[in-house]
């Protein structure tokens, strides 16, 4: 028999609560608004015991602020294998995703997280002076992550269909390859810096890191944190080929060590730049990301360089002039490139394809011949520029009576 009875609570307002035996266990508890929640909590409660007789494992349903704080530890352990500015990202991502939790109800279920609330949320996004809508789009998806995340870890998320909001987002800052006479004048001025006011020595050395680190990604493409963080071991000289170890999607592939990355590679063993584990041993300090961009930036203005994200032209870009170039050298080979730079669907592989001008000469060049062609057949007037032929007269038809 089913006990519900209803009591005065602290400010006299009408709560409902239930207590009752159920197979030799007491099931008691109070403290709902309405009968309803009451008796939907005991009949949960009874079948959580029937459950338990079967032999089935039942789980605490997640709530929002546990979705957020087991997203949050998983990339806690990813930061600490990649340098300070992955870990300073994340505490900024989940410093907005805490204020959608609070948003959305800590303490609510995550499977009653709808596409309209995401929505809801990314218009409070876009109306704020600090983001723009690409910004906004990106916490989306920081968001969408998280029930990504969580259905893995969750039993209680595994059959659960996951909402979605696809953001269109325009790119902020035109991405570009970089010019051969850009690359050389920025090498050059790493390479051979001017004389500085103070900490000569300090200032010399780190430029030299950003020299040979300028060279090496426009030789192999690699990200900027998967490079400046490469180990000696994963250059396998009897093979002639380096492994590279991505640190955005955790792939490994291998790269041939063609001529000029080899000499770069043995200037430094060489010179004593290297130690026993690490290419660049100054990697180990979590912020020398920071001081080899900082070092770029500042050689690119000596050098009168547009350097910047306005520009279209950073580190990363010699990621984007590689797959380009590497293009052209070897005649639209697309398998070779993915293997190089280590993409495995095109959609992600086709952001790095670039017009050359090249290409665009080669295009018109064909267009041109194409429009040529109408100028071939008799009786077709020539396209601007060429000559065309005379139409013959045609013959006038005949009306002829045929036979019934």
């Amino acid at each position: 028999m089913k006990n519900f009875y209803q009591y005065s609570g602290p400010n006299s307002q009408t709560l409902h609560g239930y207590e009752r035996q159920y197979k030799s266990k007491t099931l008691r508890r109070k403290g709902f608004a309405t009968k309803t929640e009451a008796e939907r909590n005991l009949r949960q409660a009874m079948n959580d015991i029937d459950a338990l007789e079967r032999g089935e494992v039942r789980c605490k349903p997640t709530t929002a602020q546990e979705a957020l704080n087991i997203y949050r530890r998983s990339l806690d352990i990813r930061a600490n294998e990649k340098g300070y500015q992955y870990a300073h990202n994340v505490k900024s991502s989940c410093k907005v995703i805490q204020e959608f939790v609070d948003y959305f109800g800590a303490n609510r279920l995550i499977r009653e997280c709808t596409e309209t609330e995401l929505r809801e949320f990314y218009q409070i996004l876009c109306f704020r002076r600090s983001l723009n809508k690409n910004s906004a789009g990106v916490f989306i998806g920081r968001i969408q992550s998280i029930h990504n995340s969580d259905q893995k870890a969750k039993p209680d998320l595994v059959n659960w269909l996951r909402p979605t909001l696809k953001v269109n987002r325009k790119p902020e800052f035109e991405r570009r390859v970089v010019e051969d006479s850009e690359y050389i004048a920025l090498v050059n001025i790493l390479l051979n810096p001017p004389l500085a006011p103070s900490r000569r020595n300090e200032r010399n050395a780190l430029w030299r890191e950003a020299g040979d680190a300028v060279q090496l990604l426009r030789m192999t493409g690699a990200r900027f944190n998967e490079l400046l963080r490469m180990k000696l071991d994963q250059f396998q000289w009897s093979k002639g080929m380096v492994r590279l170890s991505a640190s955005k999607t955790e792939n490994e592939r291998d790269l041939p060590i063609w001529d000029c990355i080899r000499d770069v590679v043995q200037r430094r063993i060489s010179e004593g730049l290297t130690d026993a584990e690490y290419l660049f041993p100054r990697a180990r300090v979590k912020t020398f990301d920071n001081a080899i961009a900082g070092a770029c930036r500042k050689a690119a203005k000596l050098a009168k360089i547009n350097y910047g994200r306005a520009n279209g032209f950073t580190c990363h870009s010699f990621r984007h002039t590689f797959v380009t170039d590497m293009m052209e050298a070897t005649g639209n080979d697309v398998g070779l490139l993915m293997s190089y730079s280590g993409h495995r669907s095109l959609e992600s592989f086709r952001v790095y394809l670039h017009p050359t001008r090249e290409g665009s000469i080669l295009a018109k060049q064909r267009m041109n011949s194409v429009g040529e062609l109408l100028g071939t057949f008799e009786g077709n007037q020539g396209t601007e520029g060429t000559r065309g032929t005379d139409a013959s007269s045609d013959k006038p038809l005949k009306i002829k009576e045929v036979a019934s």
